[in-house]
C-alpha cells in the first residue's frame, strides 16, 4: 500500500496542481526545513512529474503514467536504444470496426462482429502479442536488422516491427490442443471487448512463438489474408528464462523479485512481463509490457541511486519499472482515452505477475596486438557482429588490459585459451559470464554452453531461475 504522503503526491500535486517540481526541488522540499522552495515562471513551465496518477483512487496494483525525461539524469537504468522502439496502439477505432465487421460480413459471418468500445484502455486485448512482438524487435535493433513495417490489425494504421497478428494467430491455433501455455481465458470469465472473443493469458505460449525454428502459415478469418512464419523473423536464440511467476495463494509478487528483475535487465536485457489484475490481484494477468529499465524513487518523489537500495523492502517500495506500453505514443500529460494513453508507464513490483528473458550469445575471436609481441586482442561482439559493452573478461592464460583499454591474453599460435566474457545483456541464462574456447590464430572461439535446453525455469514453488 502507498504511504499517506505518497498517495497525496500522486494524486494531488503530481496529478491536479499546476505546479510542479523537478527532483532537486523536491530535495529541498523533504530536507526538513519545511519550506517550500522559488521556482521562477520558467522554471515552472518546464518542470513537470516524472509520476501521474491514472487511477483515483489507486488500485491495489497501481501503475503510473511515466514521463522518463523528468527522471533526474543519471537515475534510470535503461536499455541500449529502448526509445528507439516504435509504440504499438491497442485501440481500435469506429471507422476501422466498421470496415472489419464489413468484411466479417461478406465472409458468412464466422467471427463475431466488433464492437466499438469507448471506454478507456479497453481496446481489443491484443497486449500479449504486442509486448512479444516489442521484445523481438528490441533484439533485431541489437544484431542490426532493420524493422519491417506492417498494418495493425487493430486500427489500420501503419505500424513497425515484427506483426503480433501472425503470433496472435499462431496462439489461437495451438490453443486448439489443450496446452497450458496456449490458454485462452474462456469468454464467460471476461472476453475481449471489441472482438468479442476468448482472450490470450499465457506469456510463456508467446515467448515459445518467438523461438519457434519451423516455417508455418496462418490465416486470419477476419480477412482472410494468409501470414507466414519463417525462423528468420525470430531475433532470439533458441532460450528463454521465466525469471518468476507469482503463486495464487499469494495476495502480491514477494517484494524480493524487485531486484530479480532489476538485475535480470542488466544481464538480459529487454524483459516480456505481465502485470497483475489491478482489481482483483491472483486472479489472472491483465496486461503484459516490455520492461526497458528501472529508477527508484523515495516515497517523497525524490529520486535515488538504486545501487544504494540495501534491504527486499527497500527494492519492493522504491523500485519503479519502466514499461513500453502499447497505447500510441503520447506524453505521460495525456489522460488515457480511445485513442491511447501515456507511451512508458511505471510499476513496482506488486503490480507484477511473472517476467521472462530471452538470453543472447556473444562472438568472441583474438588478432595479434599490433603493439605488443605475443600479444593477442580479444575482440566481442554480438551474433550480429554489433559492438557489445564488455564488464570483464577473465581467463587462462590470463587476461591483461593493454594500453588502449583492450582486453589481451598471450600465447603462441595455436596455443589453447578459455576467457569467460561477462557482457551487459549478454549472460548466460544460468546469470553467470560466457565461456570461450579458443586456440590463437586459429578462427573464432566456441561457446562451452553450460544450459543447453531450449528453455528454462526453476523447480520448485516460486518457479524462478536467480540471476
Amino acid at each position: 500500500m502507498l504511504c499517506p504522503l505518497l498517495s497525496a503526491l500522486l494524486a494531488g500535486a503530481f496529478a491536479a496542481s499546476p505546479v510542479y517540481m523537478e527532483a532537486p526541488a523536491l530535495d529541498r522540499l523533504f530536507d526538513g526545513k519545511k519550506a517550500l522552495p522559488r521556482l521562477d515562471a520558467v522554471a515552472l513551465r518546464q518542470s513537470r512529474p516524472i509520476l501521474r496518477a491514472e487511477d483515483d483512487p489507486l488500485p491495489p496494483a497501481p501503475r503510473f503514467a511515466l514521463d522518463v525525461g523528468a527522471i533526474p539524469p543519471g537515475m534510470a537504468r535503461t536499455i541500449p536504444g529502448y526509445d528507439r522502439l516504435f509504440h504499438k496502439n491497442q485501440e481500435e477505432t469506429a471507422t476501422w470496426v466498421e470496415r472489419v465487421n464489413a468484411l466479417i460480413r461478406a465472409g458468412g459471418g464466422k467471427v463475431p462482429e466488433w464492437t466499438y468500445d469507448g471506454r478507456p484502455n479497453e481496446p481489443p486485448f491484443t497486449c500479449l502479442s504486442d509486448a512479444a512482438g516489442t521484445v523481438n524487435d528490441w533484439w533485431a535493433l541489437q544484431l542490426g536488422r532493420e524493422l519491417p513495417v506492417y498494418t495493425s490489425a487493430n486500427n489500420g494504421a501503419l505500424e513497425q516491427g515484427l506483426d503480433p497478428r501472425l503470433l496472435e494467430l499462431k496462439y489461437f491455433e495451438r490453443a486448439k490442443t489443450g496446452d497450458p501455455d496456449y490458454f485462452l481465458l474462456p469468454g464467460f470469465i471476461e472476453k475481449d471487448p471489441v472482438r468479442n472473443i476468448s482472450s490470450p493469458q499465457q506469456p510463456r505460449g508467446f515467448a515459445e512463438l518467438l523461438l519457434e525454428d519451423e516455417s508455418y502459415e496462418v490465416s486470419d478469418p477476419v480477412t482472410g489474408r494468409k501470414y507466414s512464419w519463417d525462423p528468420g523473423m525470430s531475433a532470439m536464440e533458441g532460450q528463454y528464462v521465466q525469471l518468476f511467476t507469482n503463486s495464487l495463494l499469494r495476495p502480491r509478487t514477494p517484494d524480493k523479485y524487485a531486484k530479480v528483475l532489476a538485475e535480470a535487465v542488466e544481464k538480459w536485457g529487454i524483459a516480456y512481463v505481465q502485470l497483475e489484475h489491478t482489481q482483483h490481484p491472483r486472479l489472472s494477468g491483465a496486461h503484459t509490457v516490455a520492461v526497458v529499465g528501472y529508477f527508484c524513487m523515495e516515497d517523497s518523489g525524490q529520486a535515488v541511486d538504486c545501487g544504494t537500495l540495501k534491504t527486499d523492502k527497500d527494492w519492493g517500495a522504491k523500485a519503479y519499472f519502466m514499461a513500453h506500453d502499447s497505447f500510441g505514443d503520447f506524453p505521460a500529460s495525456k489522460p488515457r482515452d480511445a485513442s491511447g494513453g501515456s507511451a512508458y508507464r511505471a510499476v513496482r513490483i506488486g503490480s507484477i505477475d511473472q517476467a521472462i528473458v530471452f538470453p543472447h550469445s556473444l562472438t568472441v575471436a583474438v588478432e595479434p596486438a599490433p603493439d605488443e609481441p605475443g600479444a593477442w586482442v580479444i575482440q566481442v561482439t554480438n551474433k550480429g557482429g554489433r559492438p557489445v559493452q564488455v564488464l570483464d573478461i577473465t581467463g587462462s592464460p590470463q587476461v591483461s588490459r593493454g594500453p588502449d583499454g583492450s582486453y589481451r591474453v598471450k600465447g603462441a599460435p595455436g596455443e589453447a585459451v578459455r576467457v569467460d566474457v561477462a557482457a551487459k545483456h549478454y549472460f548466460e541464462a544460468d546469470g553467470k559470464a560466457r565461456s570461450f574456447a579458443l586456440k590463437l590464430g586459429q578462427g573464432p572461439a566456441m561457446e562451452l554452453v553450460r544450459t543447453s535446453m531450449n528453455t528454462l525455469s526453476a523447480s520448485g514453488e516460486e518457479n524462478r531461475l536467480s540471476p
